[in-house]
């Protein structure tokens, strides 16, 4: 225990074994004294165990994870390749009346925060500056913007309000405008039902 290297480890007359310092490294030391070979447990299990448990990394499994998990998904820099018909990500939300507060993506300058995702599944431009906050853009005769009354889903069909791609903009309700106040705009050959006063009736054969 002081340190000096022993020549021979010898016991007392009770056999019992001094303490002592074993090879650095090895958790076991065997020892014969004449009847056989025993196995010697270190006293300093219980710490080593504690340390172990305790600590950050004690496999190196966590290192190894980490460096896997960047290889496959790039902090910054990276390209992610879809197959066709695969859902990149997922996003497990909280359920019920949903989560405003928490975020799936968030847009921040390190302080105040811009454009989100939220949990509950609202989605909040706000563009960092004099930015655009929306831009759309498609391809084809599909409609740029659809908005439905109740659950979202791909079809334009059943739509309230929808943009179509020659520019168009279809109305299920009443188009209100600071410029044209409460008018009514009528076209066809038969005049408005009950017509108010600023209604206005293009009229064309049928």
């Amino acid at each position: 225990m002081n340190g000096n290297p022993l020549s021979m480890l010898t016991a007392d007359q009770n056999g019992m074994v001094p303490a002592f310092y074993g090879p650095e490294g090895y958790a076991y030391v065997w020892v014969d004294f004449g009847a056989g070979r025993y196995m010697m447990l270190p006293t300093d299990t219980i710490r080593r165990v504690q340390e172990h448990v305790t600590g950050a990394d004690p496999h190196g499994d966590r290192n190894y994870s980490d460096s896997l998990f960047d290889q496959a998904v790039p902090k910054r820099g990276g390209s992610v390749h879809v197959e066709r018909g695969q859902t990149w990500l997922s996003v497990q939300v909280p359920t019920g009346d949903g989560d405003d507060q928490g975020a799936v993506l968030r847009l921040t300058d390190g302080g105040a925060a811009y454009t989100q995702l939220r949990n509950d599944g609202a989605l909040v431009l706000d563009p960092i500056g004099a930015r655009t906050p929306l831009v759309v853009g498609a391809s084809g005769d599909v409609p740029f913007l659809t908005c439905h009354r109740g659950r979202a889903n791909a079809s334009s069909d059943g739509a309230v309000f929808t943009v179509a791609s020659d520019g168009s903009v279809t109305s299920s309700g009443t188009v209100r405008a600071a410029n044209i106040g409460s008018a009514r705009v009528f076209s066809g050959s038969t005049p408005p039902a009950n017509p108010q006063v600023g209604d206005v009736w293009v009229v064309y054969a049928e």
